[in-house]
This record gives C-alpha cells, sequence and structure tokens, in this order.
C-alpha cells in the first residue's frame, strides 16, 4: 500500500491528506475490532480466529484491486496532445461534450472510487487483527520462557519480510502500465520517468488474495494448545508488576461474565505502570514509523528525483531488511543474556537515544533542476536573486499559447532548465531526431549553437547528485535501531501483566498504538507535505484541484 501512495494520487487525482486516509483505514479497522477480538477470543481456538481473519484479509485485496475493473481508463492527457494543449482548447473541449462529462473528469468522478480502496483497508485491518495478537500470544504461551523473545523475533522478522517483497515486487509492477489488460503498450505515449506514468499497483493485491485464501486451511488445523506447552506455563516465575500481582481474571467463564468482567480487566491493565508507560513510548515510535513508512517512497523519489518503481524499490531493498534483522537480534540479544525485565527497558530506550542522535543525518537531499515558471522565473539567468519569486507559469514568450496546467508534462530546455510543458516553453513543433522527439522553435529557451537552435526534449533534466547512498545507510541505521527494540519491548509486554490477560494486554497495547500513533502519523506526514506544494494539477473544466505536480 505505502508504495503506491504516489501512484493511487496520480491515477484518482487524491492529494496526501486523502491518500492517508487511504493508509490509516487499515489501523482504524485494526483498533475497533482488536479489544474485542482478544479479550473475547482469549480462551478460544486462536490459530482458528487467525484462519478467519486470513479469508477477510484475501477479501480486503479483492475488494481494494477493485477501482481498477470499475474505472475508466487512465487518462494522461496525451491524446489531446498535452504538450500544445492550450486552455482555450481544453474549454472546447470541455464545451463539445455534456456538461455532466465536464465535472467528471479528471477529479470528482475519479475520486469516488477512493472510498472502494478504504472499504478494502478496512476489512484488511480486520483480517490482521487476530495474527499480530492471537497469533503471537499464542507463539509465546507456547514455548519456553528463555526462547520466547527468539520465537517472537522471528514471528516480527516475518512481518517485515512480508513487505520486502511488496517493496520488490511492487516496485517492479509500478514499471508496469495501469492499463495493461486492457490496451496495448506500444499505444501508451510514456515512460515510467514520466510524471504522469502510473504502474499496475492491483496486480500485488490481486496475488495476496490468493495466497490469503490457500492460507485459511492450515491456519484451522493448529491445535488450541500445542503438547507440552503447559509444563512451561508451570515452570515460568512471574515477572508481573507488584501492583497487579497475585491479581487475575478468570476467562473461562461464560460470555455474561466476561462482559461484566471487561472493565476489571481493562482497569487492571492501565493500572499496571510499566505496560502503561511501555505502551506510551511504543505510540510515539508508531506515530513516526506510520508517517515515514506511508510516504517515504514518495519522499525519496521527490527529494532525489528518481522515478516511483526506483523509489520503492530503495526503500524496500535497502530500508526493510534493517527491521528484519533488527527483529532478529533483538531477540537474539534477549535470550543471549537472559536479560531481566529492568534490562530490557533500559535496552530500548538506549536505542531510542541512539535513533535520534543520527535523525539530523535523513535532511540531506539533492537539489533539484529549478522548473522555469515555478521556482524561478523565466528571464531568470543565474546571476540575481529570485527568493521573492512567485508561481507564475505564463510569460511574454508563451502569452499566445495560453497554455493548461491540468497535465504536467515536463521538458529539458537546453539551456538545461526545466519547463513545465513544451508548450510553456514555447515550443511549436516537435521533430524525431535518432528515433527521439524533441520540441523545437521553443521562444522561451534562450538561442543556442544546436544546430536545431531553441529546443527541448521530454522528461525532466538529469541530475548528477550523489547524495542518495548516504542517506541510505543512515536511514538503514535508524530503523535498525528502531526496530531492534519492538521484540524485547513484547517480551516485556507479556511478562508484566498476568499470563489470563496476555492476549487482552497485546490488544489493548495495539489500540494506543494504532489509536495514538498508528492513525495520526500518515495524516500528519500528509498534510506536511501537501503544505510544501508549490504546483497543483488543475482541472481546465472546473478548476478544482488534483493531485500535486511539484514540491519545494
Amino acid at each position: 500500500t505505502n508504495i503506491n501512495v504516489s501512484t493511487l494520487e496520480t491515477r484518482f487525482s487524491l492529494d496526501s491528506a486523502e491518500s492517508a486516509l487511504i493508509v490509516i483505514c487499515f489501523d482504524i479497522s485494526f483498533c475497533v475490532v482488536t479489544v474485542f477480538v482478544t479479550y473475547f477470543g482469549a480462551t478460544a481456538n486462536r490459530p482458528r480466529i487467525v484462519g478467519i481473519g486470513s479469508a477477510i484479509f484475501g477479501l480486503g485485496s479483492l475488494v481494494y484491486a477493485l477501482p481498477h475493473f470499475i474505472s475508466p481508463l487512465y487518462d494522461y492527457g496525451d491524446e489531446l496532445p498535452s504538450e500544445f494543449i492550450t486552455k482555450h482548447e481544453a474549454k472546447m473541449i470541455c464545451n463539445s461534450t455534456s456538461q455532466l462529462d465536464c465535472t467528471l473528469e479528471p477529479n470528482n468522478e475519479l475520486k469516488k472510487f477512493m472510498y472502494v480502496l478504504l472499504a478494502g483497508q478496512l476489512l484488511l485491518g480486520c483480517g490482521s487483527t487476530p495474527l499480530y495478537t492471537l497469533g503471537l500470544a499464542y507463539i509465546e504461551g507456547n514455548v519456553a520462557k528463555n526462547s520466547a523473545s527468539v520465537y517472537l523475533g522471528i514471528a516480527n522478522a516475518a512481518g517485515i519480510v512480508g513487505p520486502v517483497l511488496g517493496f520488490v515486487l511492487g516496485g517492479l509492477f509500478l514499471d508496469v502500465y495501469v492499463d495493461v489488460d486492457q490496451v496495448s503498450r506500444d499505444s501508451v505515449n510514456l515512460t515510467p520517468s514520466d510524471p504522469r506514468w502510473v504502474g499496475a499497483w492491483w496486480i500485488a493485491p490481486l496475488a495476496i488474495a490468493g495466497v490469503c485464501f490457500l492460507l485459511v486451511i492450515p491456519f484451522c488445523t493448529f491445535p488450541k494448545t500445542i503438547p507440552g506447552s503447559e509444563e512451561f506455563r508451570l515452570n515460568r516465575k512471574s515477572e508481573v508488576h507488584r501492583s497487579v500481582y497475585a491479581k487475575d481474571i478468570n476467562q473461562n467463564v461464560c460470555f455474561k461474565e466476561k462482559v461484566r468482567n471487561f472493565h476489571k480487566a481493562l482497569f487492571l491493565l492501565l493500572r499496571n505502570p510499566t505496560y502503561t508507560l511501555l505502551t506510551l513510548g511504543g505510540c510515539s515510535q508508531m506515530l513516526i514509523i506510520n508517517g515515514v513508512s506511508a510516504f517515504l517512497a514518495k519522499v525519496i523519489e521527490n527529494q532525489f528525483n528518481i522515478t516511483a518503481s526506483r523509489s520503492a524499490l530503495f526503500s524496500g531493498v535497502i530500508l526493510v531488511p534493517a527491521g528484519v534483522f533488527g527483529h532478529l537480534i533483538g531477540g537474539f540479544l534477549v535470550k543471549r543474556f537472559q536479560w531481566k525485565t529492568p534490562a530490557i527497558i533500559k535496552f530500548c530506550a538506549a536505542t531510542a537515544f541512539f535513533v535520534t542522535a543520527l535523525s539530523p543525518g535523513v535532511l540531506m537531499h539533492c537539489e533539484s533542476v529549478q522548473t522555469t515558471g515555478v521556482l524561478i522565473p523565466y528571464s531568470y539567468s543565474g546571476n540575481e536573486s529570485h527568493e521573492s519569486f512567485s508561481l507564475d507559469l505564463n510569460s511574454e514568450c508563451n502569452s499566445n499559447c495560453s497554455c493548461s496546467q491540468e497535465f504536467f508534462s515536463p521538458v529539458c530546455g537546453s539551456d538545461g532548465k526545466n519547463y513545465f510543458s513544451g508548450c510553456h516553453a514555447g515550443c511549436t513543433n516537435r521533430q524525431t531526431v535518432n528515433q527521439s522527439k524533441i520540441f523545437v522553435n521553443c521562444s522561451c529557451i534562450p538561442a543556442s549553437n544546436d544546430e536545431f537552435g531553441q529546443t527541448a526534449t521530454p522528461g525532466g533534466c538529469p541530475t548528477t547528485c550523489s547524495k542518495l547512498p548516504a542517506w541510505l545507510a543512515i536511514a538503514f541505521l535508524m530503523v535498525f535501531f528502531t526496530f531492534i527494540a519492538v521484540t524485547p519491548a513484547l517480551v516485556v509486554t507479556f511478562r508484566i501483566v498476568p499470563e489470563s490477560l496476555r492476549s487482552f494486554g497485546l490488544g489493548i497495547q495495539w489500540l494506543f498504538l494504532r489509536g495514538l500513533g498508528g492513525i495520526p502519523g500518515p495524516f500528519l506526514y500528509g498534510s506536511f507535505i501537501d503544505s510544501i506544494c508549490i504546483l497543483w494539477q488543475m482541472d481546465d473544466c472546473d478548476g478544482s484541484r488534483g493531485s500535486c505536480w511539484v514540491y519545494d
């Protein structure tokens, strides 16, 4: 989901706040369901509930992919053609159709498919709840105490391996044209480097749905408890916090009695100061993790001027393995040094301080090639100050064009500057040279000694910045030291609450993690990213705003 953020924004004319809503719907449904699943499912056959969750997750994946099959073909504006379409011509095209058609494309009608994506995410959140709560509690309750950290580390690492495959395969799918199942690739006059390009974001959810349906039966065949696990539980020394020590809630009672005991169980957990502070610490961590993961690929794409597919691959191949190794090593350290609860908590605090010390390093970025009319004026020569310049795509050199702002089709001028489109560069024609298209007679581009004179080539000008490897290295370390504390913190959670409330304790913890961290995170990051947009897509029909073209 996260690597498709910018793709979904372009495809369905969404802004970052709307795409953040899609991301956090997963957490919203997780929060709503987790309390009931963990409290009432604690004494049930937990693997069977996980199997049911897998079926719901598969259904959610199908719903999530549905907008591709019920939405019209992606219109990137080339048939107009976008390089030379003017506002007047766009109005003529709009007025030649019905008023209804005018108001449907590209923003208003496409935005409606966001609600289908939201429904899919709600189902995905419901389906994943048993795995991350009852599933982990099932593992911890069926192994020896000293081995629990390793098993939980492996389980958490497996939850990161999935995103590794998602980033890699999803990145590859983004190099495939979105409507590949309906149109010929040869008929598409776009490349993945074009900002109008939309990849086949819907293929991965279909594949995931098939896998989840296959997992239902294996999950359901596991027993309620694994033979021999009772001995492990009897040999454990309790580390429950003294304020709730010797207090327990009997879960082996009828449903009506369980409902009566709900508030007692909740109060028992919230009275545990170690549990409460550990949960609040996790909330601050989740706030950053969810916010960063939702927009990481988008930030790399914009800050280092690379394609969406490459940014997705870099995000997955370089950064996500840090999460895997963090989980595994964190679990191994607890087992290797036989840490007690106080030592684990100190270790978690130390890793948090280390991540904080590294964080200024991610401020590195590449200076983008400045787009004329967006960041610098048309008359800019490189010597004068342009700090007070305000966005103005119109100039005397293209005043006769009345160019459209609906489709961002950047060109690189022979002067080394970007222009919003061939029309905005003042170009009047295009030619094919060495099987490549170039724009000629561009009045906004200074004359050069080139045999074709004032020319521009499709796509933005390339950059030679080499800061990305260093940025990825710092980000790798930050992710590693973030996740190395997750499994040890989970071990502490299981140790400091009564055994009968471990599933419920994990569920309430996840409720706060998602509610105070996971849900606000993408919203805060998305709103901030929207606030630094300097050029929005504008519909020539009704003047409505679409997705962001250029960020500062």
